[in-house]
């Protein structure tokens, strides 16, 4: 008897080809963007970072340059008195001072190359919604405060400012005290107050300066370092 065909048949077995499935590749993709997204919001606050630091190191800048620049300019001031005259109101001395505008005489650092003595004038002078503190100086040609200050140098001190205000004082009272205008016709102040705020910088620290005579343009100069006296 004849037996029938074998239904043997060789297994085969099936290999794996090696790829990524469609979810592995789904995970891959996810985990790729995050880490994407990770590293654009590292550099995205190194670059903020960075940015507030230069600004941070521009405003410190700008506040030591202007702050030395003042110290000089207005620690040097002139105690002598003006000509013309005509009320006993009046200051006699070539000063004129309340909380935002100060008049001066005194001298320009020999470094500015502006020699002898020189009318200054420190004031806020506003456009739009910001300001810019400005120096202005000329020639004492005369003892007579300027009425005008169009042909003075002008010098943009601070931009963008958005409160300045001045206080004066008298060290050599017994209690001194902080005055928005200097209205006393004996003597100018001893020390000035400068408080200013920027739109960027926010509120700069307070600056005092002490006013030292020039020696030899007031009475109340020889031998003292402060109009006022010493306390």
């Amino acid at each position: 008897m004849r037996r029938g065909a074998s239904s043997w048949r060789p297994q085969v077995q099936l290999r794996s080809s090696g790829g990524f499935t469609l979810v592995e590749m789904l995970v891959a993709m996810t985990l790729l963007s995050l880490l994407v997204l990770a590293m654009g919001s590292a550099l995205r606050a190194t670059a903020q970072t960075e940015e507030r630091v230069d600004q941070r190191l521009a405003r410190n800048d700008e506040l030591r340059v202007t702050s030395g620049f003042l110290q000089s300019v207005l620690g040097r001031v002139s105690g002598q008195r003006r000509a013309g005259i005509t009320s006993v109101d009046e200051s006699p001395f070539l000063f004129r001072a309340d909380s935002k505008e100060l008049v001066w005489v005194g001298v320009m650092p020999a470094r500015y190359g502006a020699a002898g003595r020189q009318f200054f004038r420190l004031s806020q002078a506003n456009s739009g919604n910001s300001g810019a503190l400005l120096l202005q100086f000329m020639p004492m040609d005369e003892p007579v405060l300027p009425a005008n200050w169009d042909s003075a140098t002008t010098e943009v001190l601070v931009r963008d400012l958005t409160d300045f205000s001045l206080q004066y004082q008298d060290a050599g009272l017994d209690k001194p005290e902080w005055q928005a205008a200097w209205e006393s016709k004996e003597r100018v102040p001893t020390h000035v107050l400068v408080s200013l705020a920027t739109r960027n910088g926010g509120v700069w620290p307070p600056l005092v300066v002490a006013m030292r005579p020039l020696i030899g343009s007031d009475p109340f100069a020889a031998g003292m370092a402060t109009f006022g006296g010493s306390r």
